[in-house]
């Protein structure tokens, strides 16, 4: 069965409206159902300043079992896919990418008796955020037998799904963070100004207020956010995607 292009493309037009995973998955099934892609996971992960990856969610569309033992086996922390995509930006077949251990090796091995015979990995990265996405797709088609190049064949369409799902996660997160910290937006706007290493005289003469009323709010910012100077308030914003 031939996809509709333009139906495909009002689908992933309107999967922006989603606010969580519970709204994406259904409007992500139909998607792909489409496409004739049978299985996908959407994962994100954050890198924080040491290179170190933590945060992980997945969002699957494939046979339980299989993310079950992913998940188990704690193979997402040596998962070539996902290395590869921390590092490129550009859509890779998975017969592509190197596999450089045995613990790769038994990974790939086992995702293949669950249908992830064929592979494409989409990466999905954006500027001013350590939250990085994965889109993999995959089918029980063999390689040779051309269940790669159909895959391919949707690569611009998958990496503008995996770009609206990193986005999603990102808002979903921030909105998260603003509740937990109890900020408002001039308080971020705020956080902003003194990121950029603005003197609380400055804050205060962009902001229209007084820079007793700026230390005022920052000292309130600093009691909900857990931090002692206004500085680590900033940064520890910005780690969290408000800024």
């Amino acid at each position: 069965m031939q996809a509709n292009i333009g139906e495909v493309l009002a689908a992933i037009n309107v999967l922006g409206e989603c606010s969580d995973d519970i709204e994406l998955h259904p409007r992500l099934r139909a998607i792909f159902s489409r496409l004739q892609v049978p299985s996908f996971i959407f994962s994100s992960f954050r890198v924080d300043t040491n290179g170190l990856t933590t945060d992980y969610r997945f969002l699957v569309g494939c046979n339980p079992e299989w993310i079950q033992i992913y998940q188990h086996r704690h193979w997402y922390s040596n998962d070539p896919y996902l290395q590869y995509a921390r590092v490129n930006a550009m859509p890779a077949l998975g017969s592509s990418i190197h596999i450089t251990s045995a613990g790769q090796r038994a990974m790939c091995a086992t995702a293949r008796q669950y249908g992830f015979r064929s592979n494409l990995i989409v990466p999905a990265h954006s500027r001013g955020t350590s939250l990085l996405g994965v889109l993999h797709v995959a089918s029980e088609v063999e390689v040779g037998d051309g269940g790669e190049a159909r895959l391919f064949e949707w690569q611009a369409l998958l990496r503008a799904i995996a770009m609206t799902l990193l986005d999603v996660r990102m808002m979903a997160r921030r909105n998260l963070m603003v509740d937990k910290f109890e900020l408002e937006e001039r308080d971020l706007t705020a956080l902003r100004l003194v990121l950029i290493a603005e003197p609380a005289q400055e804050v205060a003469k962009s902001m229209g207020l007084s820079v007793a009323s700026i230390y005022s709010m920052y000292s309130r910012i600093n009691e909900r956010m857990g931090t002692s100077r206004i500085n680590e308030a900033a940064r520890l914003a910005q780690q969290n995607d408000l800024l």
